[in-house]
């Protein structure tokens, strides 16, 4: 089935010196933080740095260079971690001059900077490699203001949210751009976006210690206050259910994938340079603190497909996938242990687990009585295969309402739970 087309506006071309400083255009606060009531009083002044900054740029564009040297230079005074607005400072100042732009000559070179210019948490980081991620995030700031996510359209990996599901995230690591949406009556609606770093090696997980961040649909785990955590992860952190059962059954190993800020001596760090983790900005994670639930879906991609809600509609109704989850309902209710047999894969086929599962269910009421809810499905797909991953809430007459995660791939045709729990 053909997929609605999806607009992309093209970016404005400039005089190269001007494209230079103005990589730094694709700025959170111009891009997510409008339709954002921040709690806090540093978030709104760091807010207001992102504000200042864009109208510096502006200036930049009608060529007001005095003015904006002026403007630049009372924003890094003031907010002395914006290392965005330190290195468009210097551009313009080694423009006026005739050289070259700092990030790019410091990039080619040897030369040391003063560990102050940067973070406790780069260290590590070779002073061209540094250099280099800086000019890096500024374009890819750059990137998402011009290149917006067509209007009304969704990532096509979440395929049916469930009412229960408040809030849905995304991460696109080809632009370091983290997505929030709000799923109400209407649908999921795109409410926020915030730059992020990845790990010092990309993307594609596979080992505990190899620097990279895992793809896949994740959930929220637990929440972590920043005060219970070193200073390295800033305001706070969310935890995510890396590694999966789809990652486990691909042999892929590490733990302790979290989103989670920077510390208080910077204000972002450069895209790729986390251990593995997504990393945010203090007032974006603390905005993700205070408005996401545990459970929340965080889908992880090298790069977001976008699609309309329409489509993922129509692709959940002709998904062959649905036929095998109905006929699951209805085998697990009848206790059918043939059809039953049929959709599990070995690995779970065996009389013991399942009647675990079974009993652990049983005791919210007869299993014959026991109706789905509502339920929610995602996919994924790569090399290795494709699979569902479904959240079936079990209405029970005594209020509560557990979930059920199952994990199903499609092999030789038939789709196959190979993971299945019910969660607390």
């Amino acid at each position: 089935m053909s997929r609605d087309p999806i607009r992309s506006p093209l970016p404005t071309l400039r005089p190269r010196w001007l494209a230079t400083c103005l990589a730094g255009a694709a700025l959170a606060g111009s891009l997510g933080w409008t339709s954002t009531v921040w709690a806090s009083s540093q978030a709104q002044e760091l807010a207001r740095a992102e504000q200042r900054l864009v109208a510096i740029l502006a200036q930049i564009e009608r060529r007001e260079i005095n003015a904006a040297l002026r403007a630049v230079a009372e924003l890094t005074e003031e907010v002395p971690n914006f290392r965005a607005a330190q290195l468009l400072y210097a551009d313009l100042l080694r423009m006026r001059t005739g050289s070259g732009p700092m990030g790019a000559q410091l990039a080619q070179t040897q030369t040391t900077p003063s560990t102050s210019n940067r973070s406790v948490a780069d260290q590590s980081i070779a002073p061209p490699e540094f250099f280099q991620g800086l000019q890096s995030e500024l374009q890819r700031r750059r990137q998402a203001a011009v290149d917006l996510p067509p209007p009304g359209m969704i990532p096509s990996n979440f395929l049916h949210l469930s009412p229960s599901v408040r809030h849905a995230i995304a991460v696109d690591a080809s632009r370091s751009r983290l997505y929030v949406f709000a799923n109400g009556p209407q649908g999921m609606e795109l409410i926020s976006n915030f730059y992020v770093t990845v790990g010092r090696n990309g993307v594609h997980k596979r080992a505990e210690g190899d620097q990279r961040t895992p793809l896949g649909v994740y959930f929220v785990g637990r929440q972590i206050p920043g005060e219970k955590l070193p200073e390295l992860y800033g305001k706070g952190a969310l935890t995510v259910n890396y590694p999966n059962d789809w990652d486990r059954l691909q042999g892929r190993t590490g733990s302790g994938i979290w989103l989670h800020g920077v510390p208080s001596d910077q204000f972002a760090r450069v895209p790729q340079a986390s251990d593995g983790c997504v990393v945010l900005s203090n007032p974006d994670i603390s905005f993700l603190m205070e408005s996401i639930d545990r459970r929340t879906p965080v889908l992880i991609a090298e790069k977001l497909d976008w699609v309309t809600p329409q489509w993922t509609t129509q692709q959940h109704k002709q998904d062959s996938f649905m036929q095998g989850l109905e006929q699951w309902q209805a085998a697990w209710r009848q206790g059918d242990t043939q059809r039953l047999s049929a959709l599990y894969s070995a690995e779970l086929a065996g009389a013991e687990p399942l009647s675990k599962r079974r009993s652990r269910l049983s005791s919210y009421g007869p299993l014959a009585n026991l109706a789905i809810d509502d339920m929610s499905v995602y996919n994924w797909r790569e090399a290795a295969g494709e699979i569902r991953i479904v959240n079936l809430h079990v209405a029970t007459k005594g209020g509560n309402s557990p979930t059920v995660r199952q994990y199903w791939r499609k092999q030789d045709g038939r789709w196959q739970i190979f993971s299945e729990d019910v969660l607390s």
